[in-house]
């Protein structure tokens, strides 16, 4: 037997919904990238809300109560259909699952776009987790610095060099020692390839001769005055790396700031200092 096919209505009157006692409570707040994907396409009519008639024939929403709230707001017409299926929204809505940084990455690398193929094929090689493989391939330490670009699909990969270096040691090192594997390993090594001289395979060679020294740490800082300590092993002229490391951060944490400030100048969101000349003028 065929199923029945449930007609797709639309609407502005927001007064034609209750909601129903069964959902969750509203909290828009919570629901960002909802509101932002409406903005985008709009209330998709094929995703409709699900409502069902009470004992006093208002349509009572069942699923879709965000969706609603947020067309409202935004002034879009409401599709929804009238279902009297007795189902569990609870149990409906646990059971989608949450878009993971990979699946983003295999859906824009599936429909062309290199940048993404070629961070996929970076986290593969080096083992490396999807955010911070694209976080070294664009050049920075911290995924939300690229989060937004990586969404939408305009992701670039900006220091593949760069890249290269900080998983040229990361790896051999962990395999030397997997008691460091974690972000904050990564961090610190992140920091030493922006350090003019280093030389990694100074570093490596001394973790082979001490790798006892190679041990688990909570902090970037602390990693950093072991891989200090590795990288001076057995040497009578110290570098002091922890130190040359911190300060090219630091030096590329002013230089971004400038830079970001200068841009949002340019873009005339900055605004002017009135000078004493100006404030007597108008006072």
């Amino acid at each position: 037997m065929a199923k029945e096919t449930k007609r797709i209505n639309a609407t502005k009157n927001y007064r034609l919904f209750a909601r129903s006692d069964e959902n969750r409570p509203l909290d828009i707040a919570r629901h960002k990238k909802l509101e932002k994907s409406m903005k985008t396409y709009g209330f998709l009519s094929c995703f409709p809300i699900v409502c069902y008639r009470n004992e006093q024939k208002q349509l009572v929403v069942k699923d879709g109560q965000h969706r609603l709230a947020i067309a409202e707001t935004l002034g879009l017409p409401v599709y929804w259909v009238e279902d009297s299926t007795d189902f569990d929204v609870a149990k409906i809505n646990s059971s989608a699952q949450v878009w993971k940084l990979a699946d983003y990455a295999q859906k824009y690398a599936a429909n062309g776009v290199e940048s993404y193929r070629e961070g996929l094929d970076f986290s593969e090689q080096h083992q490396l987790p999807i955010g911070t493989s694209f976080s070294l391939l664009a050049g920075t330490t911290e995924f939300k610095n690229i989060s937004n670009s990586f969404y939408d699909g305009s992701f670039k990969v900006k220091d593949r060099a760069w890249a290269d270096a900080v998983a040229g040691i990361y790896k051999p090192l962990t395999v030397l020692s997997p008691l460091v594997r974690s972000a904050r390993f990564v961090e610190a090594c992140m920091c030493l390839c922006r350090v003019d001289g280093f030389d990694a395979s100074r570093l490596i060679h001394s973790a082979e001769r001490c790798r006892e020294k190679l041990v688990s740490y909570s902090t970037r800082e602390a990693y950093l005055d072991m891989l200090d300590e590795v990288y001076n092993f057995g040497r009578s002229k110290r570098v002091a790396l922890k130190f040359q490391a911190t300060e090219a951060m630091r030096q590329r944490s002013a230089t971004a700031k400038a830079v970001a400030k200068k841009q949002e100048s340019a873009n005339g969101h900055a605004v002017p200092k009135r000078t004493r000349k100006s404030q007597k003028a108008s006072s």
